[in-house]
């Protein structure tokens, strides 16, 4: 008898909340945390109406579209709202700016040419929060094609592994790029979409 006193009460209340206008939201929740964990990824439409060369970019549970600003010497700039900007150079991440931690790999270009020759295997990064200048990564790792770069390196003075993956397309650009970078912030995932 008590059980069934308590399962009542319990289909009431259920059925009550069936003709609440909460109900929407609690049928709605799931799916929305369903999508967060989905990459994001633009339809066809979407990127034929563009006008512009534009890349998405993954930051954890956040991402965004960024649209090409210039390219002076090879580095890209892509700028988004909120006065957020990153820069690339041959996919790799160079600079970023309105993030919550901001770095940047100092004389970029040099740097990473002289890396992807065999000749250098240090690179020198700049943070912002915290503050934190002329930090030495590394090279443990390096595979190359004309297709794909792959790097791991290391900063032993702050324990850092950092990976950077860069595919790139027939066109010699590239085309999707995932990099470390912060020892704070999950790795970024960029999709490049280019218009000529």
């Amino acid at each position: 008898m008590n059980k069934l006193k308590m399962i009542i009460p319990l289909v009431f209340s259920v059925s009550c909340s069936l003709n609440s206008d909460y109900f929407p939201l609690l049928v709605e929740t799931p799916q929305r945390v369903i999508n967060s964990f989905k990459p994001y990824s633009p339809g066809d439409d979407y990127i034929e109406k563009q006008q512009t060369s534009f890349i998405t970019v993954e930051l954890g549970q956040q991402n965004a579209t960024l649209v090409l600003e210039s390219i002076e010497s090879d580095i890209f700039t892509w700028i988004g709202q909120d006065n957020v900007a990153l820069q690339t150079y041959k996919g790799f991440i160079i600079n970023t700016v309105g993030l919550e931690h901001n770095f940047e790999i100092m004389n970029p270009i040099f740097s990473i040419d002289r890396m992807l020759m065999n000749n250098n295997n240090t690179l020198f990064y700049n943070f912002d929060s915290p503050r934190l200048y002329e930090l030495p990564v590394s090279l443990n790792y390096i595979h190359q094609s004309i297709n794909m770069i792959k790097l791991e390196l290391v900063s032993e003075d702050i324990n850092w592994d950092l990976k950077i993956n860069v595919d790139y397309g027939s066109t010699g650009l590239p085309s999707s790029s995932e990099q470390s970078l912060h020892p704070f912030t999950k790795p970024a995932i960029l999709h490049f979409y280019y218009k000529y």
